[in-house]
């Protein structure tokens, strides 16, 4: 095995959670984003497009988001650095009163077995509360993670554990999705072609040398 090595992981929910789809005018209301300009976009997966919607897999009504992926890497040897490029959403599609806040997401990774903690951290989105109907928040988190000296081992099973929490008061009803894949700007629409980032972590390995 040659090092280092660039390894994708694509987080796509499959059979986990309801499809549903959203205007990109809808989602012209809110948007966030918790980024750092050191993510290699040029090495992340993007697909361009004109079109004006998105699909989502979304939870229940009243739901949080909590959806785990399971990485077995083909090789033993250290991840150097990580960078997570995901989006989530939170559709607010009836309202009498109050609102929903769309708290934040969070990001772990467990290693099997050992069901030891690699790395947790939790991102805030900063939103204020949705307080009108078909409020739609997107926040999208494009984090790098420098000199994180995680070792894993060839077989050795990693789940990637995605949350997203939200909190409703008075009468109304939101669920929260995460994205396959989202477009790099809002508002996406028809009429100007752009790139549309895919959802996933980008993990750099190289060799173990204390193995």
């Amino acid at each position: 095995m040659e090092y280092p090595q660039a390894v994708w992981v694509p987080l796509i929910p499959t059979g986990l959670m309801i499809e549903d789809t959203a205007s990109g005018l809808q989602l012209l209301g809110r948007t966030a984003l918790n980024s750092d300009s050191a993510i290699p976009v040029d090495r992340i997966p993007q697909t361009l497009t004109n079109i004006d919607k998105m699909a989502y897999h979304r939870t229940a009504d009243e739901t949080d988001l909590d959806v785990t992926w399971q990485w077995i890497p083909e090789a033993s040897g250290k991840i150097d650095k990580f960078f997570i490029n995901i989006a989530c959403i939170m559709n607010q599609t009836a309202w009498t009163s109050g609102g929903t806040t769309f708290d934040n997401v969070q990001v772990t990774l467990t290693r099997v077995g050992g069901q030891d903690v690699l790395w947790d951290q939790v991102f805030p989105t900063g939103f204020a509360e949705a307080t009108d109907l078909d409020d739609a928040d997107l926040f999208i988190v494009a984090h790098p993670v420098w000199g994180s000296d995680l070792r894993i081992r060839a077989g050795n099973q990693i789940n990637i554990r995605v949350q997203a929490r939200s909190t409703p008061t008075q009468t109304n009803t939101s669920h929260l999705g995460i994205l396959p894949i989202f477009p790099q700007q809002i508002p996406a629409t028809a009429a100007d072609p752009q790139f549309w980032s895919h959802s996933g972590i980008l993990f750099f390995i190289t060799r173990d040398r204390k193995n």
